[in-house]
């Protein structure tokens, strides 16, 4: 029996059928119609985490290990695959990069354009799928960007994204299990087990590696804690549940919201974080 370790069609294929990949993930939650209203609500939150104090110096953080291995932003021509609203774009474009802004989302594209007027950059922004995105043929851009990005579903995605780019191309994903400690208790209350698993970054480091890509790679643990209000955690239970593999009933999710409400006052502390990696290919 051949060694599955050095097979590149068994890897590929693990990935694409694998059933916890993010995008199946937002699937199940409903997330991934960009015109849903939980997608609507889901795209305004990260906008807002995306540019307060903690959200700044996480993007800081992610641009300065890409700095250390690239030098320098100044004049590169960059595509940011899933660009949201802005996030990455503008700190890009303020660091002297020539940006193209990718992103399917008529909201997130509405505020990404708002955020980089009132910073007085100029980005080309693409109200566009990645899949669907073909640019000419002798378009190339220096750098490709994909952080967290749905988009970059299996090997044929990141493949296309390796395509794009002359220089460098950088990619994010999971790299372990989601963490939330607030469902954690709450399965604890419910006596009930989930899964929560995540394999999309060992896919992409085996496929890398068996395609004899030159990278730089990164796997880093963090954690964050929101207070939010009974309503606003009522709005994400089901949605994070599904992080675990786990569809409430309505008996469950009466139980649950009791408990918040018998349990917490004003605020409830909402602990989530995992494992994180990220890669810088050299082409």
């Amino acid at each position: 029996m051949e060694n599955q370790l050095f097979n590149q069609e068994y890897w590929e294929k693990a990935w694409k059928t694998d059933p916890n990949t993010s995008l199946k993930r937002m699937k199940k939650a409903g997330l991934d119609s960009f015109e849903s209203e939980g997608f609507a609500t889901w795209a305004r939150n990260f906008d807002a985490s995306s540019f307060n104090a903690e959200g700044v110096m996480r993007t800081e953080r992610i641009i300065k290990w890409i700095e250390n291995q690239i030098h320098s932003f100044k004049g590169l021509t960059v595509l940011d695959v899933g660009a949201a609203s802005g996030v990455f774009s503008i700190p890009f474009s303020k660091r002297g990069a020539i940006v193209s802004s990718l992103e399917p989302s008529t909201i997130l594209s509405s505020l990404l354009k708002e955020n980089a007027k009132n910073s007085s950059i100029h980005l080309d922004i693409i109200n566009q799928p990645f899949e669907e995105f073909n640019p000419s043929i002798n378009v190339g851009y220096d750098f490709v960007f994909a952080s967290m990005c749905p988009a970059m579903t299996d090997w044929d995605a990141v493949k296309k994204a390796l395509s794009l780019s002359n220089k460098y191309f950088y990619v994010s994903l999971m790299a372990g299990s989601k963490e939330n400690q607030l469902i954690e208790e709450l399965m604890s209350v419910l006596d009930i087990k989930g899964e929560n698993t995540s394999s999309e970054m060992f896919y992409l480091l085996q496929l890398l590696y068996l395609n004899n890509y030159k990278y730089q790679s990164l796997i880093e643990r963090h954690q964050k804690t929101i207070n939010m209000n009974v309503d606003e955690v009522v709005n994400n239970l089901e949605t994070w549940f599904i992080d675990y593999n786990i569809t409430l009933n309505d008996a469950q999710k009466s139980e649950a919201v009791n408990y918040l409400n018998s349990t917490y006052k004003e605020k409830i502390p909402v602990t989530t974080g995992g494992k994180f990696g990220k890669v810088l290919v050299y082409l």
